[in-house]
Formats: C-alpha cells, sequence, structure tokens
C-alpha cells in the first residue's frame, strides 16, 4: 500500500478533529513540547518529523490519545520506514503480547480502524526485512482477532 492510498484509508476511518492534549501524559522528559506541538490541530496536520521524532510519546499516552494521533504514526511508520525511530515504539505499542495498554487502545477503535491499523502494519512488513518485518507481522495478528 502506498503513503497516498494509506492516507485515504486513514482519513475515511480516523475523524480528523481538533485534537486537545492538555491532560495527556507524555512522559517525563517532555516538558509539554508535544502537548503544544499538537494543540488544536488534528492528526492529519501534524507535523511529520515531530511524529518520527517523538514517537516515544506513544509509551506513556492514555489510549484515547494514543488512538487520536495514530493515523500520523501510521503514515509515519509506512512513508519513512526505520528512517525515523517511530518503527521502535510503534510495533511494541501495537503489539498484544507486549503492550499491556492494547485492549484498551483496540476498545476506543473502530472495526474499520483496526483494520486500517493492520493493513499498515502489513504494508510496513512487505516493505521491510528482518527483525521489524517479523515484529510488525507478529503484531498484525492481535489486530486481526476477533473482539
Amino acid at each position: 500500500m502506498e503513503s497516498g492510498e494509506l492516507f485515504a484509508r486513514l482519513r475515511a476511518a480516523f475523524p480528523a478533529e481538533a485534537l486537545d492534549f492538555e491532560d495527556a501524559l507524555t512522559g517525563g522528559t517532555d516538558g509539554g513540547e508535544f502537548r503544544e506541538a499538537v494543540a488544536g490541530k488534528n492528526w492529519t496536520e501534524l507535523d511529520p518529523v515531530l511524529i518520527g521524532r517523538r514517537s516515544d510519546v506513544l509509551s506513556f499516552l492514555q489510549p484515547e490519545y494514543v488512538v487520536a494521533v495514530l493515523p500520523a504514526f501510521l503514515l509515519t511508520l509506512v512513508g519513512e520506514g526505520t528512517s525515523t525511530g517511530a518503527p521502535d515504539t510503534l510495533l511494541v505499542v501495537l503489539d498484544r503480547d507486549q503492550e499491556p495498554r492494547f485492549d484498551k487502545i483496540s476498545a476506543r477503535m473502530t472495526e474499520p480502524q483496526r483494520a486500517v491499523v493492520a493493513e499498515a502494519l502489513e504494508s510496513y512488513a512487505a516493505g521491510t526485512i528482518g527483525g521489524q518485518a517479523s515484529a510488525a507481522r507478529h503484531a498484525i495478528n492481535g489486530w486481526r482477532k476477533k473482539r
């Protein structure tokens, strides 16, 4: 799946609503940078450089905030691949076996949203090799299981 096609699928599944991250937990060293950078924007307007550089916030965000920015991180995963830090964090956060919040994150999503997450992981796995491709394929299983 190409980035343009993925963007269209994400746009159809995830509403582009203004983000309110005032109460979001973004990590001890963040100092509010991520909250300020996303405030009032929707996921389609987020700076790709910030997304590629700050994938660590996914480890701290509450489930509702993960869902709100997940499409931007999925675009970076598929479009930029290993040139950013996004795969390192995203492949853990999206893996049912590794992420304690997985069920809470998944429960906040619609079936079309869960399906496009699996599609993005499949696209990433098809375009990379080695351990990260294996990690993406493993994560896909959690998104394909019935809830």
